[in-house]
Order: C-alpha cells, then sequence, then structure tokens
C-alpha cells in the first residue's frame, strides 16, 4: 500500500490511500465483481478465448442474417410467380376477349 499526498477532509489530517494491485493479486472491481490473479502466460490465452468468443458471435448473427436474406428471398421469388402467373392470365383473358 502506497499513502499518496496528504489532504485536508473536514479539519482532519488524512492521506489519500493509493491501492495498486499486483500483478499476482486478486482484484475487486469497482461493480463488486472478483477478478483472479491471471498469471502472465494466461494473457495469450485469454486473448485467444476472447477472440474465438468475438468470431463465434460473429458467426451466429452472420448465419441469422443469411437465413433471413434467403427467406426474404423465397418469398419474393413466390411472389414474382404469383405475379407472372396473375399477368399471364390477364393477357389470356384479353386475348380471348
Amino acid at each position: 500500500m502506497d499513502l499518496g499526498s496528504p489532504c485536508r477532509q473536514a479539519s482532519k489530517l488524512c492521506f489519500r490511500v493509493l491501492i495498486v494491485p499486483m500483478e499476482n493479486e486478486d482484484r475487486v472491481s469497482d461493480d463488486g465483481h472478483l477478478h483472479p490473479a491471471m498469471d502472465v502466460n494466461d494473457a495469450p490465452n485469454e486473448l485467444i478465448k476472447a477472440v474465438d468468443e468475438l468470431l463465434d458471435n460473429l458467426s451466429s448473427k452472420f448465419s441469422k442474417a443469411s437465413t433471413e436474406v434467403f427467406a426474404k428471398m423465397d418469398e419474393m421469388a413466390q411472389r414474382l410467380d404469383e405475379l407472372e402467373a396473375s399477368i399471364k392470365a390477364s393477357a389470356d383473358n384479353n386475348e380471348s376477349n
């Protein structure tokens, strides 16, 4: 623990306490979550894990978007087929009159 600069608070002399976690100490974040100490050799593994999670997330989003695009394309193809049949029926009806 490092004692920082002195400060004045409510007419009392106090010290600001600076706590700097050591590389091999567990720490608690401001939101109360415990972050265990990480070995220096774990850093590449953590990076690989984060990249894998990111790629999985992107792959999932891409698959979902692809499925939606193909569904829309199928719907549009069906509507075009119906439109084509309607136009043909209308043209056939006009020719018979």
